[in-house]
């Protein structure tokens, strides 16, 4: 039995984390609160790091790869990005540190603690080995074979229709006379 892929875990929370933030900063800065920059700081934190976590890493055996719809330029940036975006530890750190002003408000509490969350899920990935790969696109499969058009319209008789030729004069003779 195969062991758990902490990554993708970590993915996927990652992305309910920046929503979760981001809807704590609109509620802030909605509310006109006192310190509402942190509600702004929320925002912009929450977009980046939905940028960052949109594309889904290829897995380990590399056999059930599902893309998100539209995942390739979040997966050009983040290729780019090298041992930045590709690095867990890096990741585990990033979690950390982005999830520190979140909880200065009552807004933001919520998705600092799913930052938090997510970091130390990352931190596991990245002690198990895991890295962010990018999932290759699939090449083009080559669809069914053409069949050839019948060369005498309907109603053929079956060895016509199998042999493609016979008497084409169109008329049905009976056997039974």
């Amino acid at each position: 039995m195969g062991g758990v892929e902490w990554a993708i875990w970590a993915n996927e929370n990652a992305i309910a984390s920046s929503i979760v933030t981001v809807i704590g900063g609109i509620i802030a800065l909605a509310g006109n609160y006192d310190m509402w920059q942190i509600g702004i700081y929320a925002i912009v934190i929450g977009l980046i790091t939905l940028l960052l976590e949109y594309p889904r890493s290829k897995r380990k055996k590399g056999k059930h790869d599902h893309q998100r719809r539209y995942q390739y330029l979040a997966t050009v940036i983040v290729t780019r990005g090298g041992v930045f975006t590709r690095n867990y530890f890096i990741r585990f750190v990033f979690y950390l540190v982005i999830s520190v002003p979140c909880y200065f408000i009552l807004q933001t509490i919520l998705g600092a603690l799913c930052f938090m969350i997510t970091s130390f899920i990352y931190l596991t990935a990245g002690v198990k080995g895991e890295e962010w790969r990018p999932i290759q696109p699939k090449e083009a499969e080559q669809g069914p074979k053409i069949i050839a058009e019948p060369t005498r319209p309907p109603p053929r008789r079956p060895d016509e229709a199998m042999a493609g030729g016979g008497d084409h004069s169109g008329i049905m003779q009976d056997s039974r006379v």
